[in-house]
């Protein structure tokens, strides 16, 4: 039977996968999203939480947030994009299927939107002004979520993108790899450099040019080759961030500026943060177990990050509930902080699980079918204009 991987393609691009009834869906995957958005809210825990890290002296604690501060979270939105993309770039796309998926992605983001604002006017009305309303009526226009607006983008460029990339043959594909990085890999390396690339859509087509060159014209890599990309590129992160850290604390340097020589090497779309995501997920593409506990939970891994990124969400539960100022110089610091991170991923699953009941018995019943309506009247009209 074809099992629907539970509307994650509006989220993160699955497609569906034919399957018997005694053949369950293989769990790596499923896990790798789960390691992905724990990843992510750890990364959150820190540089969303104000507390001058860089200003406390060098040590195996400071060592660690100083991972989270960054690469953690990279690579855990690059483990998201390259599951999405995995999916998407062999199969057929056209314009309608794209506008279907940021269709059905709007109404997720749209809840919690609406959910956010409605808790942030409950308690504290006056903070609530015209942005706020704007942000929870626009979400994806008003780049409440980047991954989100850029995800929606790259879902409306991918047909013509994946046809350009078709046509243009193997040979020119890969010079535009070399080309890309070059400019967006060794170029980027220096320090304060920018390049239009950060977090937006620039960085989601440059995955994608670099894994449909992998997928459509080199051969599989091995497990072992896999295991030491994620070993190579980890090594080069964690021995530039204590390099970087001794040469500040040596010469007592400026820490606000620390940043800029330490980011090139684990910022967003960064060799390094590439060669781990991708040995990553390589490695969890081939387990073969399954399990639904998994699968299910996998289900809500984007609604964990949406929920933990929305603006208020976020504001409360970093400067209140989880402040790491509260519990930095604990001795238990680390400790804290790993159960901090788990109890607030399996907060925002049990609240993704009510948001799924509540579509279920509302908006699901029917899916993609007002979509539907709404296409062949647009449709219908942009003939008449045109005939």
């Amino acid at each position: 039977m074809k099992e629907n991987l539970d509307g994650m393609d509006a989220k993160l691009g699955m497609m569906n996968v034919t399957k018997s009834v005694n053949q369950p869906r293989k769990s790596g995957f499923e896990l790798l999203r789960i390691v992905a958005v724990v990843l992510i809210v750890a990364h959150h825990l820190v540089c969303h939480s104000g507390y001058p890290l860089f200003d406390e002296p060098l040590s195996v604690r400071r060592l660690f947030y100083q991972m989270c501060f960054m690469p953690f979270g990279k690579i855990g939105i690059a483990l998201f994009l390259l599951i999405s993309l995995w999916f998407l770039v062999d199969r057929k796309q056209t314009i309608k299927e794209s506008c279907r998926k940021v269709w059905l992605l709007e109404r997720e983001l749209l809840f919690w939107g609406f959910v956010g604002l409605a808790v942030q006017y409950l308690d504290n009305p006056e903070s609530v002004n015209e942005d706020a309303w704007l942000d929870a009526f626009f979400p994806i226009s008003r780049d409440v979520w980047w991954y989100a607006t850029s995800y929606a983008i790259l879902l409306l460029l991918l047909p013509f993108l994946l046809a350009g990339l078709r046509g243009m043959g193997k040979t020119n594909h890969g010079r535009c790899c070399i080309a890309m990085l070059g400019l967006w890999g060794i170029l980027n390396f220096i320090p304060g450099s920018y390049l239009d690339m950060s977090i937006n859509v620039t960085g989601f087509i440059y995955v994608a040019v670099l894994l449909t060159y992998y997928k459509w014209y080199l051969k599989p890599i091995g497990t072992r080759c896999a295991v030491w990309l994620m070993l190579i590129g980890m090594t080069i992160i964690l021995g530039w961030n204590l390099l970087i850290s001794v040469i500040w604390e040596v010469f007592h340097a400026d820490s606000s500026r620390i940043t800029i020589y330490i980011n090139p090497i684990q910022k967003e779309w960064s060799l390094p943060i590439l060669a781990v995501s991708f040995g990553m997920f390589i490695v969890f593409s081939r387990m073969t177990f399954s399990s639904r506990f998994i699968n299910r939970c996998a289900r809500s891994a984007f609604a964990v990050y949406l929920i933990t990124e929305q603006h208020y969400f976020r504001d409360e539960m970093l400067w209140h509930w989880v402040a790491l100022s509260n519990f930095y110089r604990s001795r238990y610091s680390l400790l804290i902080a790993l159960i901090s991170v788990v109890v607030v991923v399996i907060i925002a699953t049990v609240l993704d699980f009510m948001r799924q009941f509540l579509f279920w018995c509302t908006v699901d019943r029917q899916k993609g079918r007002l979509f539907e309506y709404i296409w062949c009247r647009a449709r219908n009209i942009i003939r008449c204009l045109f005939r």
